[in-house]
Order: structure tokens, then sequence, then C-alpha cells
């Protein structure tokens, strides 16, 4: 219940807010997670101290840790931020290949560093190569809503390095498992 009223009282208070004093800066929540984005730095620094404030107001606290200003483009900056993590991804210039094969840099999501670790971290305590009773068919079916899931969520945006880093992680258990099951070794 509280995930619920805390997102009806930001839509009440904060996004109400913003259109009245900030109207026009696009902004995106998801529950209590807020990305703004702002053209200039003078813009970001004035928008942070203005919420700080109104936040205070209104009996909240920021967690001091979040609040951060990014500034990501193509041109390398100092002093600030080039990236941040919003809901799970990573927000950062990357080099991306275009349908000419041409190279070029454009601000794309990626799953964060976090969320791959935790998959990868998951993978690993299901202990796929400890099942050598199990046939493939049930370790799929055992495992496949999860791993859908993942794909759903993080592989629609970055989905190369995504695909390489779960499927490098999955195949690594599936080597283990195919070696205890089969009881192969693998020295050449």
């Amino acid at each position: 219940m509280s995930p619920l009223l805390a997102n009806l009282f930001l839509h009440c208070a904060f996004d109400r807010w913003m259109d009245r004093t900030h109207r026009g800066v696009p902004f995106e929540r998801y529950a209590d997670n807020i990305v703004i984005h702002c053209t200039r730095m003078s813009e970001a620094v004035r928008i942070r101290k203005s919420l700080t404030r109104w936040i205070s107001e209104v009996s909240l606290a920021i967690n001091e840790e979040k609040p951060k200003i990014a500034y990501i483009d193509t041109f390398e900056r100092r002093n600030v931020a080039t990236s941040f993590n919003f809901l799970g991804y990573d927000f950062k210039v990357r080099t991306l290949r275009n349908s000419k094969d041409e190279l070029f840099r454009k601000c794309m999501p990626g799953a964060s560093m976090k969320a791959m670790r935790r998959m990868v971290n998951t993978i690993k305590h299901w202990r796929i190569h400890r099942l050598t009773t199990d046939d493939l068919r049930d370790s799929s079916r055992r495992y496949n809503a999860v791993m859908r899931g993942w794909i759903e969520y993080y592989g629609k945006l970055w989905y190369r390095n995504f695909s390489y880093r779960l499927w490098s992680a999955l195949q690594l258990r599936l080597l283990k498992w195919m070696k205890s099951k089969y009881r192969i070794s693998m020295n050449v």
C-alpha cells in the first residue's frame, strides 16, 4: 500500500508543482524515481535548489546519495557525472553503428552494471550444473519465464551487449551441467 500512496501523493504534489513552477521542462517519474531534463547546467542547478526547497516545505526528505546532475553529450565534461541510472538502466553515451555501417555516438540506455551483476548471480545461484538428474527440457521450463522477463525488460535497448553478457553466463553453467551429466572430460 505504501508505494501506491507515495505514487498518488507525488502525482498530486510533484507533477502539479512542476507544471506550476517549471512549465515546459520535461521529466519522467516512476513512483519516487524522477529524471528531469534540462538544457543548461544553470537550469539544472536552479531546478535542483527549487526542488530541495519545495521538498522540505512538504515535510519530505531527498535521499542525499541519489540526486545528481549528469551532463550527457558526445563532448566530454569535467567535474560532472556523464551517466545516470534510472529503473535498472544506465543512460550514457554509447558507440553505435548505423545502417551504412558507420560508427556514431549517442546517449542510449542499457542494462546497468548492478542489474547485470544481479542477473549473473541469479544464474549462478540456480546451480544448473548440479541438476544432473534433470533433462534439459526440465531446466528450460524452470528458468524460461525468468530469462524471458529479463530479455523483455532489458533486451529492447542495447541488446548486443546485454545478450552477450547474459548468454555467456548461462552458457558457462550449461557447459558445466553437460560435463557433469555426461561425465565429459574436457582435457585436450
